[in-house]
Order: C-alpha cells, then sequence, then structure tokens
C-alpha cells in the first residue's frame, strides 16, 4: 500500500439521525495533522473513489479519528459511510490538508460558527483547546434548519459542562444572523466551517460588521462534504 494512504479501522460506528453518522476509526500508524484539517477517505464498499472529511478531534497517541458525515446523494462516498460501514472495516485515509487551525500567536477570544457536519472541525479545534486553554472565552454557535439538525448536542453539552470558558448557542435559524444577534465582536478571532453558502454568508455579515478579514478563518473547499 502507498505511504500516501493511511489504513485505518472502524471501531465504532454511531447513527445520529438516518442521514448523520459518527464513526470513530484507529490509524495503524500515526497520520501527521493538526486540529481542523481534514482527509479524503477512501471505504471499502466503493474502492477507487474518495471524499474530503474534517477530523473532529486534535490528534491522540492513541491514533484514534472521530468522522462525522452526512449522507449525499444515494451511492455516493457519504451514503456507504453512513449506511454500511461498520467496526472492523477498513479505510483509507490520504495525508491531511487544509489550513483551519489556530493561530499559535492570537490570545484573542474566539467565536466558532458551524453548521450540519462541519461541527467536526470545530470539535477538533475545541479538542486541542481543552488541552492548554486557560485565559479565552470561546463561543460556539450552530444554526440549523430543524431541531434534528444539533445532532451532537449531547457531546457538545458535556464539552461546555467541563470547560466554563466555553459557551454553546444553538438555534433554528441562519447561523450567520445568529452570531449578528451575539455581537458585537469588538476582537474576536473567528472560525467558520460548514457548507460553503453559510461560509460566504457569514463571511459577508462579519466583514459588514467590521470584523477585520484577517481575524477570520475559514477552510470549504467545493469537495468537502458537509
Amino acid at each position: 500500500m502507498s505511504t500516501d494512504f493511511w489504513p485505518a479501522e472502524v471501531l465504532r460506528h454511531e447513527r445520529r439521525r438516518p442521514d448523520v453518522a459518527v464513526f470513530t476509526c484507529r490509524t495503524a500508524r500515526p497520520l501527521p495533522y493538526r486540529a481542523g484539517q481534514h482527509v479524503t477517505i477512501e471505504c471499502p464498499y466503493l474502492p477507487w473513489r474518495s471524499s474530503a472529511y474534517s477530523m473532529a478531534n486534535a490528534p491522540r497517541p492513541d491514533r484514534r479519528i472521530e468522522f462525522h458525515v452526512r449522507a449525499g446523494r444515494p451511492g455516493d462516498v457519504s451514503a456507504a459511510l453512513v449506511e454500511r460501514l461498520k467496526p472492523g472495516d477498513t479505510l483509507r485515509l490520504s495525508a491531511p490538508r487544509g489550513s483551519l487551525s489556530l493561530d499559535p500567536y492570537s490570545r484573542r477570544d474566539l467565536v466558532f460558527v458551524a453548521a450540519g457536519t462541519g461541527l467536526a472541525a470545530a470539535k477538533a479545534l475545541l479538542d486541542e483547546l481543552s488541552r492548554v486553554n486557560r485565559t479565552r472565552w470561546i463561543h460556539l454557535f450552530r444554526g440549523e434548519r430543524d431541531e434534528a439538525g444539533f445532532y451532537d448536542r449531547e457531546a457538545l453539552d458535556r464539552l461546555a459542562q467541563r470547560h466554563p470558558w466555553l459557551t454553546v448557542t444553538r438555534a433554528v435559524c441562519d447561523v450567520a444572523e445568529l452570531v449578528a444577534s451575539h455581537g458585537p465582536w469588538p476582537d474576536h478571532d473567528f472560525y467558520l466551517s460548514g457548507p460553503p453558502t453559510m461560509v460566504s454568508t457569514t463571511l459577508r455579515r462579519l466583514e459588514s460588521s467590521r470584523v477585520p478579514v484577517s481575524r477570520i478563518h475559514f477552510d470549504a473547499p467545493a469537495q468537502l462534504q458537509f
């Protein structure tokens, strides 16, 4: 097998809603990635086809990685990962890509804006912060079309209970409007993760609120699945 790919065994697979699964796998050797990055996944049910997904945790010594996947078109990779994947299956992960990672030099408070399974990247960044943060206040905003969209509610609530610096705000509404309604944000770093339309809408709202572009971070390539 090419060294450009990392084999990973599926350890756990949960259907959080009919079209969303959260699963954990473990790579055979360490995958050198940063929280916020993504990889392409090839599954045994659709060999030679792959799609890109964000890791939902920072790197761990035990090499476990969590992914959040929403089923797309019938027969595509996302549908196979949601509907057919099971513990014991072996995936192929690509080298990590993406630049949605924490600014190591900033000490500003943080705002995470997530929609859909874009929550995965936000969770990875929060996982990294949970190991080192002592002074920064962090806000996570989630806006979905309906209550069923908040598929990871319990895990996020447990995280907020453990870390007093984290506030989670949810609403069935446009997430850009949700963030704007809680402003102003005079000195915060923003991290946007979700469908490209959500990212572009939120970016325009923040720019109109005079948030400097240099403080807005996002990584939503067209091929990344949400």
